[in-house]
């Protein structure tokens, strides 16, 4: 196929690929572009696990791992909703994009930088306790995330619902039942973690600065409209369970 001519760009905002055997639009959730995306993940993670094995535990491995893991949360964010809240699936469910400013591929961008400005100009990047601690945070977050999301179910929503859904019920049970925000906390831990695992001690305290002011204001929003959602039920619930992101009660 041709590549677009200038009259077939996508407008300002959207997002297009193009490939030697198909052009796609990704704001569209069609077949095609949601195989090409899982065949693309799929490769990355594949290449990473290879990598690792050929490589070591060594820099590079580390930096291998790290792709496939976020190549993991992409997919299973995606797969989650797949599964669990199939009425609510879109291409926007990968969750490249979470944020319209891109935020996220910034952050994302920023912290390949640091590890490999450290591994190429400050004598190489040895891997070392904190780089297992931030593996074994990554992997807790990205378990409590996604279980957060199965046990949800058609509840889980990627955004703040301002407005409650038919099927939205307060979900107490599973992980639910010890921390009220477990996709969050999850999140937390999982994109720290990846941190901590390159050795980037200066995006992990970023990150954790702004994700920690991110979803202190974001939890605090959503339980205003859980509150009005739900009423004394969610009172109890909010009285009973706590959480550990700070700021928001109990």
């Amino acid at each position: 196929m041709h590549q677009p001519a200038q009259h077939e760009q996508p407008l300002a905002g959207e997002r297009y690929w193009w490939t030697p055997i198909a052009e796609l639009d990704f704001n569209e959730h069609s077949a095609a572009s949601i195989s090409l995306t899982s065949s693309l993940l799929g490769a990355v993670i594949g290449f990473g696990l290879c990598a690792l094995c050929v490589s070591g535990w060594s820099a590079f491995g580390v930096l291998c791992v790290y792709f496939a893991l976020v190549s993991v949360y992409h997919m299973l964010e995606y797969l989650s909703v797949c599964l669990y809240n199939p009425e609510r699936l879109e291409m926007g469910s990968f969750m490249f994009n979470p944020d319209v400013g891109n935020g996220y591929m910034t952050a994302m961008a920023v912290s390949l930088a640091e590890y490999l400005a450290g591994w190429l100009y400050c004598g190489g990047r040895v891997p070392g306790w904190l780089t297992c601690v931030g593996l074994l945070m990554a992997l807790a977050g990205q378990t409590l995330r996604t279980l957060a999301m199965v046990t949800a179910g058609t509840s889980f929503n990627h955004y703040v619902a301002t407005k409650r859904a038919a099927d939205h019920e307060l979900v107490t049970c599973g992980v639910y039942a010890v921390e009220r925000h477990p996709s969050y906390v999850g999140f937390f831990l999982w994109a720290v973690g990846l941190q901590l695992m390159l050795s980037n001690l200066v995006s992990a305290g970023l990150f954790a600065a702004v994700l920690g002011y991110f979803f202190v204001r974001r939890t605090r929003r959503e339980e205003q409209f859980l509150l009005r959602f739900f009423g004394r039920q969610y009172q109890e619930y909010r009285d009973r369970t706590s959480t550990l992101i700070p700021g928001v009660g109990r």
